[in-house]
């Protein structure tokens, strides 16, 4: 994995302080600082332009979707990942909207964010709610590798705690999965999904 530059944005100082220090051995994370306001987070993001911006929804000067917009406006490639514990579909929408690469829920795994860091490098979103209304497009398309994987993993049989194990994921993520699926799909329950997995050879 080549070295990518990370630097997140939280008015609570403690909590980007805990995710610097869980990723401190990862060698592939070179980290170019911290922001705790949405000035702060607009300067620090001219100033050392990374690659990946960790940005809190909520700041005392700003929502992270205008801030979001403000950097994406000058810097359009820039990839910019939300970090919340707001599941309010017009918030997850408006953050899409400006641009942003992901909408993560912050009581994630320091794992889980790694692999959400990763992804997003690779040209992928990662919105752990989703952030529309289910698309016509084929289950290929609109379904991630991970909830291809939680799909397999549930017409074995397995529930979403042997899930969450097996995929070293919180159970809680693991159902946030599952409730993203079927929105994507268009399904009532699991029975639905696990006859559409059977049915698409998932």
């Amino acid at each position: 994995m080549r070295k990518v530059s990370v630097a997140i944005a939280d008015d609570h100082k403690i909590f980007a302080e805990g995710i610097q220090s869980v990723t401190k051995e990862i060698d592939w994370i070179t980290w170019s600082g911290a922001a705790h306001s949405a000035a702060e987070t607009i300067a620090l993001f001219k100033a050392k332009q990374p690659e990946v911006l960790l940005l809190d929804y909520h700041l005392p000067d700003g929502k992270g979707s205008e801030v979001a917009a403000t950097i994406l406006q000058e810097f359009p490639k820039a990839i910019i990942l939300i970090l919340s514990m707001e599941h309010d579909n017009d918030i997850i929408y408006q953050c899409k909207t400006a641009g942003v690469k992901g909408y993560l829920i912050k009581n994630l795994s320091s794992d889980e964010l790694l692999e959400a860091i990763q992804e997003s490098v690779a040209g992928q979103e990662i919105f752990m709610w989703a952030p529309e209304k289910p698309t016509t497009a084929k289950h290929e398309d609109v379904l991630s590798k991970r909830e291809k994987e939680i799909i397999h993993l549930i017409t074995q049989g397995l529930t979403s705690h042997e899930i969450a194990e097996k995929l070293f994921l919180s159970t809680y993520t693991v159902d946030t999965h599952r409730r993203n699926i079927l929105r994507k799909l268009d399904l009532k329950n699991t029975a639905m999904m696990v006859l559409y997995a059977q049915q698409h050879q998932l």
